[in-house]
C-alpha cells in the first residue's frame, strides 16, 4: 500500500469514529477516577487526553486476558511467551506502565509484560493515557500508563457468569507438502474458559468474589509432531471488601491468586517447555473525608514468580530449576486532596516502595538477588471549571537506593470552545531508571544454541524524556465523536541491546545494554466515532515517526502506518450486539521482508434472550493470516454464553 492511499484512509478515518468509544459512551461517565491527574471528575473536564476501553466493550469481544484486549484495540506490535510488546507514543516495553486500580504490577520477562497471566474477570474498565506520566507515577510511565480498573463491591447481591469455547480449523501451512483438510484431526473443545463474579453484601460489608478458570489443549502443525500454540491451564480466584468506618470514611481489603501452566512442544523430537507462573497480591485502602477533600492511605503488596522448565525428547530427561524468578513490590502511599477553595484542587502523596527481584540471568553482579527501595513526594494543583476549562501543574521528586534523587514536573490544559469543540495539550518530562534487566541481565547462550548473549550493564544512565501533546476533540451529543491528537518526544539515554564486534567462544552474537545519546519520536493519532440508528462506524488512523539522532537512522521496531475500523449494530430491543473490526499495520521495517504489511479483521454477535442470558460467537483472524509480528495462528471461532443477574 502506498503512503497516499494510507494518508488517504487516516483522512477516512478522522472523519469516522472513535474506535475505543461504545455506544455506552465513557466520555459522558460521571465522576470516574481519571488516571491521568488521580483525581474523580468527569472525563470531559479532564486536561490529560485519556482512552477508555469501557466494560461493555470488554464484554462484547472474544477477550479472557489484558494481552488480547490491547490486541483488539491495536497497541500490541507482538506477543509471546517472553510478554507483549505494547506500545504507547512509539515507547514500548518498560517505559509503558501497568497498574490495577492504581497500584503497580510486578512481573516483566525480558522488559515485557505477560498481559495473559493478567484475566479479565470483574474489570470495570481501562484507562490508557499517553505520554510521560512520571511527574505523578515515576519511573515507568514515561511512554504511558494503562491502568485497569476493577469492578467495586455493591449493597446488592449480584451474580455473572460466562462459559466460552474456541476452536480452530486443521492448520495448512501452504509453505509444506501435506495439505490437510480443514477438518483433518481438529480440535473442537480447543480451549474453554469460564469466569464468575458474585456480590454478597454481609452486614454492613459489601463483598465481591471472582473466580476465573482457563485450559488450552495442543494445536498441531500439518505433520502432528509439534504444536502452534501451547497447552496451557490457568485459574484465578479473588476477595474484594468494603465496609464503612463512620459517615465519611470508607476501608476497602482485597487478595487475588492466579496460577498459570503452559507446556509448548517445540519440535517433533518431542522437546518440551514448560512455564509456570504464580501471580499474588492483596492490598487494605482506607478512604477519609476529614476536611473538604479526600485522604487516601493504601498499603499493598504485589508477587509474581515464573518458572521454566525444559524436556528433551532425545535423552528423556527434564532440565530443571535453570529459569527461575520471582518478583516482589511491597508499596505504601498517602495521597490527599483539598478542595476548599472554589475552583482549585490541590493534590498531594507521599510514596515508599522496596522492591525484590531474584532472577536466573542476573549474573553480572555475581549473584541473581537485587533489591532497591523508593521513596517519592509529588504535589499537584488544578484549576478548573466544569464545561469549560482546566489547568494542571505538577511535579514528583523521588530518591532511588540504586540511582539517588530525580524528578520531573509536568503542565496540562484544555479548553472547552463553542459548538462542542474542546483543545487539550500538554508538556512533561518523564524518567525512567534502568531496571534489574537493563543493569544486571547476562543471557547464556548455553541456555539455548546460538542465541544471541545479551549482557547487562551496571554502568547505565537513566533514561528522560521531554514530551509535547496537542489535541483537538470534537463531540456532538451521543451522535458523532472526532479526535486529532499530535505527539513529539526527545529522549535521552534511550537503553537498548548494541551489538559489540566480537563473539562467545560458541560463536553466538554479543549484545551489551547501552546509552543511546538521543532519540526522537513524533506521530499523530486520529480517531471518530458515528453513531445513527443504532449502527456504529468507527475509525481510526496512526503515524509515528522514529529516529535514532546518535546513528542518524530510522528506528523500525513498531508499525509506522495503523489504521483501524469497526463497524456495527447494537439493537437493544431485540438484544442484538454485532460488528466487524479491522486493523492494518505498516511494516515494521521496510527492509525486511519477513516484517510485511498485515491486515487483521474479526468477527462478532451477541443475542440476549430469557431476560438474563446472552449467546455469542465470534472469528478472530478471520483473513486468517499467520505472520511473524502478527497472529500466530489463522482463524479462531469462539462461542459462548453468559449470565448477568
Amino acid at each position: 500500500m502506498k503512503i497516499p492511499q494510507i494518508l488517504f484512509l487516516g483522512m477516512l478515518a478522522w472523519g469516522g469514529a472513535l474506535f475505543a468509544q461504545s455506544p455506552e459512551d465513557p466520555y459522558e461517565l460521571e465522576k470516574i477516577t481519571v488516571t491521568g491527574t488521580r483525581g474523580e471528575k468527569r472525563l470531559k473536564d479532564s486536561p490529560v487526553l485519556t482512552e477508555v476501553i469501557s466494560a461493555k466493550e470488554i464484554e462484547n469481544s472474544s477477550a479472557t486476558t489484558v494481552t488480547e484486549i490491547l490486541d483488539d484495540y491495536g497497541l500490541m506490535v507482538s506477543g509471546g511467551p517472553m510478554g507483549d510488546d505494547i506500545k504507547l507514543q512509539g515507547m514500548g516495553d518498560n517505559r509503558v506502565l501497568y497498574l490495577v486500580d492504581g497500584r503497580r504490577v510486578t512481573g516483566r520477562i525480558n522488559q515485557r509484560l505477560d498481559g495473559d497471566t493478567m484475566p479479565l474477570s470483574n474489570v470495570e474498565r481501562i484507562e490508557i493515557v499517553r505520554g510521560p506520566q512520571s511527574a505523578l507515577y515515576g519511573s515507568d510511565g514515561i511512554g504511558g500508563v494503562i491502568n485497569i480498573i476493577t469492578k467495586k463491591p455493591k449493597d446488592a447481591f449480584s451474580l455473572s457468569a460466562s462459559l466460552s469455547n474456541s476452536f480452530l480449523l486443521a492448520h495448512n501451512d501452504p509453505d509444506t507438502s501435506a495439505k490437510p483438510g480443514a477438518f483433518d484431526d481438529f480440535n473442537l473443545i480447543r480451549e474453554q474458559h469460564f469466569t464468575a463474579a458474585i456480590g454478597i453484601p454481609i452486614a454492613l460489608t459489601r463483598n465481591v468474589i471472582t473466580l476465573e478458570g482457563s485450559r488450552g489443549a495442543f494445536y498441531l502443525n500439518e505433520n502432528q509432531s509439534a504444536s502452534l500454540l501451547p497447552e496451557y491451564y490457568r485459574g484465578k480466584a479473588g476477595l474484594d471488601t468494603s465496609f464503612p468506618l463512620g459517615d465519611s470514611a470508607e476501608m476497602s481489603l482485597g487478595a487475588s491468586f492466579m496460577a498459570m501452566r503452559s507446556d509448548e512442544q517445540t519440535s517433533r523430537l518431542g522437546a518440551l517447555t514448560r512455564r509456570d507462573y504464580v501471580r499474588a497480591g492483596g492490598y487494605i485502602e482506607a478512604e477519609l473525608a476529614p476536611w473538604s477533600g479526600n485522604l487516601r492511605l493504601r498499603l499493598y503488596n504485589d508477587y509474581y514468580q515464573r518458572d521454566m522448565d525444559t524436556y528433551s525428547g532425545i535423552m528423556k530427561t527434564w532440565t530443571t530449576g535453570n529459569n527461575h524468578e520471582y518478583e516482589n513490590l511491597t508499596a505504601l502511599e498517602a495521597i490527599g486532596s483539598y478542595d476548599g477553595i472554589d475552583n482549585f484542587i490541590f493534590t498531594a502523596g507521599l510514596e515508599g516502595a522496596y522492591n525484590i527481584i531474584d532472577k536466573y540471568n542476573l549474573n553480572n553482579r555475581g549473584d541473581t538477588f537485587a533489591a532497591v527501595d523508593k521513596e517519592a513526594l509529588y504535589v499537584q494543583a488544578e484549576y478548573y471549571t466544569e464545561d469549560r476549562y482546566s489547568f494542571i501543574l505538577g511535579a514528583r521528586g523521588e530518591r532511588s537506593s540504586q540511582f539517588g534523587f530525580g524528578g520531573a514536573p509536568k503542565f496540562s490544559a484544555m479548553v472547552h470552545l463553542p459548538k462542542g469543540f474542546r483543545i487539550l495539550g500538554g508538556a512533561g518530562l518523564g524518567y525512567r531508571a534502568p531496571d534489574f534487566s537493563d543493569l544486571y541481565m547476562s543471557m547464556n547462550e548455553t541456555i539455548v544454541a546460538g542465541h544471541p548473549t545479551v549482557k547487562g550493564n551496571p554502568d547505565l544512565k537513566p533514561e528522560y524524556a521531554l514530551s509535547f501533546n496537542l489535541a483537538l476533540e470534537y463531540v456532538k451529543e451521543d451522535l458523532f465523536f472526532a479526535q486529532i491528537n499530535g505527539y513529539y518526544t526527545e529522549l535521552w539515554n534511550e537503553i537498548t541491546n548494541i551489538q559489540q564486534n566480537y563473539k562467545t567462544a560458541s560463536g553466538a552474537d554479543v549484545y551489551v545494554n547501552e546509552n543511546i545519546l538521543r532519540s526522537m519520536r513524533a506521530g499523530f493519532d486520529t480517531e471518530g466515532r458515528l453513531t445513527l440508528f443504532n449502527v456504529f462506524l468507527s475509525a481510526g488512523y496512526s503515524w509515528l515517526y522514529a529516529y535514532d539522532r546518535s546513528e542518524e537512522e530510522e528506528l523500525h521496531n513498531q508499525s509506522a502506518h495503523t489504521v483501524k475500523g469497526k463497524l456495527g449494530w447494537d439493537y437493544e430491543k431485540l438484544g442484538i450486539y454485532t460488528y466487524f473490526q479491522g486493523r492494518f499495520f505498516s511494516p515494521l521495517d521496510p527492509t525486511d521482508p519477513s516484517y510485511n504489511s498485515r491486515f487483521i479483521l474479526d468477527f462478532y454477535f451477541s443475542v440476549s434472550f430469557a431476560k438474563h442470558f446472552k449467546a455469542r460467537i465470534s472469528v478472530d483472524n478471520i483473513t486468517g493470516l499467520i505472520d511473524s509480528p502478527g497472529p500466530t495462528v489463522g482463524r479462531i471461532f469462539t462461542a459462548g454464553l453468559s449470565y448477568v443477574l
